[in-house]
């Protein structure tokens, strides 16, 4: 009773003033630059990334949402991942920005884009067709924070107007599909609508291809086992068509193609030189230095020289992620292999002729990196200079992240700065919607779509690996060059391999479950640590084997110049399958709401 009297008086207090200020909505409304602004909060809603200093579980600690999860360990004790999704105890106070925060903005949010729609005929000074790509904007952001809503807690209370002190705050909510289909008619109304690009003063808003390829992931996730468990085709059908219709789009316009160098999508340059970047966040100039908490809290090793606090550390469960390439005699690349433990040229070779997104993600024992060789090493009772049992900032698993930490930052005392990129979608995960989509509804090698072209899932898939190409130093000509990244990458790590036409295909003939398999590996390389595994795994009903499950890392013991190689358990994490597929809803809003709280929670 307390709780919904305090609701009851915010919101009639709420409902008297616009959230900006003192002002008066009627005041607002009846310009069209402070309708914008008011209208432009709904960007300053959008969650937080992987760039942003505070994490998707709290604001004291850069936890990545891939350390609730087997691809990383949040190294020091202090993680809310640790203290939440790694021990099952998803309520705890450290989780609430992942657990409840994302419940309380998106309806805050939607507040602002109702009460923009309602009022919006009020001005009339508005650039000509201004007022009707606004709508477009609105309507996006209405579907992104359903989606936000939808992928954590699955069908939600459909608030579709601004609620007053009269109105029935007992909501109930709506079915998943029910959600799904209005997440879609606002998306459909968005690209009606919505520019194919903006001006450079305005360049950051959401346009055509943001609705095409944000509609592609909603459609993904619905037609995916935890949400269509009956596994229907023509949910997969139209998750590969909505996919499509943005590549499409992006191709005959030829806009938002694949970045050249991998590492360079994220870094060295404004989101605007990375057509790659379909959402981007409006995030400043963007400048980060290794002092920044990304770095030095989320990335650099505690070791010596360095003196950061880098807790995110990825495990050996996603390093035996990364393929093995299999080269010829001539020195060409012509396949891959998975890596496995039980080979024992694999594990003599343990770092070399990977993917190079491996190399590009990953810190690992021995490999130069800014300013010295990484030590995660042990002798005896001695340890390498990146390792330490004693102390809870060091890495568990003998890796560090590198993945969003540029060379130009180099150490605590040489900070460096560098551009960074932060985004919400690319389009290198469109074509990965595609592909899966497409292998679901028809198998690897056919396209039923009836399309003038045919892409097939495994074109999909080799179009995102073929991206990767890294030349021979020779055929590199300098700064200007494209690769020219690839030539400084060789500099510190001279096993960087040289694939002159990218990684090898996919090959032909593998059955759909195989295929299934080579998809969601690539999915999880290729987007790593960008916020979707987490997500994925629960889609997929993955939760038990990569949430809960054993988390590996890897036992280095030196021996003279050698190193010695093991795989060693780090955790066994829990997971309940009856109810950590769907996230707990703040009990707070069950009881205003009076709605029905996810099973188990």
């Amino acid at each position: 009773m307390i709780l919904l009297a305090v609701f009851t008086l915010s919101c009639g207090k709420f409902l008297d003033q616009a959230p900006t200020g003192e002002q008066t909505k009627e005041y607002i409304f009846e310009d069209y630059t402070r309708s914008q602004r008011y209208m432009d909060q709904l960007y300053d809603y959008l969650p937080r990334t992987w760039a942003n200093s505070s994490s998707y579980f709290s604001v004291s600690n850069p936890g990545f949402l891939e350390s609730a999860t087997d691809m990383a360990e949040y190294t020091a004790t202090y993680g809310a991942a640790n203290k939440s999704f790694n021990v099952g105890n998803w309520l705890d106070n450290s989780a609430y920005n992942e657990i409840s925060y994302p419940w309380e903005n998106s309806y805050e949010a939607l507040r602002i884009a109702y009460m923009f729609l309602e009022n919006m005929d009020q001005f009339n000074n508005e650039p000509e067709g201004r007022k009707q790509t606004m709508k477009g904007e609105v309507e996006f952001m209405i579907a992104f924070y359903y989606f936000e809503l939808l992928k954590r807690y699955g069908g939600v209370p459909l608030v579709k107007k601004v609620l007053d002190l009269e109105s029935d705050m007992q909501i109930p909510r709506s079915t998943y599909d029910e959600t799904v289909e209005y997440i879609v008619e606002n998306l459909d109304n968005a690209i009606a609508v919505l520019p194919d690009e903006w001006s450079q003063n305005d360049f950051g808003r959401v346009h055509k291809a943001t609705a095409m390829a944000l509609k592609s992931r909603v459609l993904l996730y619905a037609a995916s086992p935890l949400n269509n468990p009956e596994n229907s085709k023509d949910k997969w059908k139209l998750a590969a068509e909505a996919a499509r219709d943005c590549i499409d789009y992006c191709d005959k316009r030829k806009m938002h193609q694949l970045f050249p160098v991998y590492e360079d999508i994220f870094m060295r340059g404004y989101a605007e030189e990375r057509p790659e970047v379909i959402m981007p966040v409006n995030w400043g100039n963007n400048v980060i230095s290794f002092n920044s908490f990304i770095i030095n809290y989320g990335h650099a090793t505690p070791g010596e020289g360095f003196q950061g606090y880098g807790s995110n550390s990825p495990t050996q469960n996603f390093v035996d992620m990364f393929e093995v390439i299999v080269f010829d005699e001539t020195g060409k690349a012509i396949g891959t292999e998975k890596f496995d433990w039980n080979n024992p040229e694999h594990v003599a070779n343990i770092y070399k002729n990977r993917d190079p997104r491996f190399y590009y993600t990953v810190l690992y024992n021995d490999i130069y990196w800014i300013k010295r060789k990484i030590e995660t090493w042990r002798e005896g009772n001695t340890y390498g200079k990146d390792i330490n049992p004693k102390d809870h900032l060091f890495t568990r698993t003998g890796y560090y992240l590198r993945k969003f930490w540029p060379m130009e930052c180099y150490s605590y005392d040489r900070p460096g700065s560098c551009r960074m990129i932060p985004f919400y979608i690319r389009y290198g995960e469109v074509i990965l919607n595609y592909a899966e989509a497409m292998n679901e509804a028809f198998g690897p090698d056919a396209d039923n779509l009836g399309r003038s072209t045919k892409i097939t899932a495994r074109d999909a898939v080799n179009r995102i690996r073929a991206r990767l190409v890294s030349p021979a130093n020779e055929n590199i000509s300098g700064p200007n060059d494209p690769y020219y990244r690839v030539l400084v990458e060789r500099e510190n790590n001279p096993d960087f391999p040289v694939l002159e036409e990218g990684m090898p295909p996919v090959p032909e003939g593998l059955s759909p479950s195989e295929m299934t398999e080579r998809i969601r590996n690539e999915r999880n390389i290729e987007l790593c640590f960008e916020g979707h595994y987490l997500y994925d795994l629960l889609r997929w009903k993955e939760g038990e084997n990569h949430i809960g499950g054993k988390v590996y890392g890897v036992d280095i013991v030196k021996s003279g110049d050698r190193f010695v190689y093991s795989r060693k358990l780090v955790e066994e994490r829990p997971f309940d399958k009856n109810r950590m597929y769907r996230y707990p809803i703040p009990k707070n809003q069950v009881y205003i709401m009076g709605i029905d709280q996810n099973p188990g929670w």
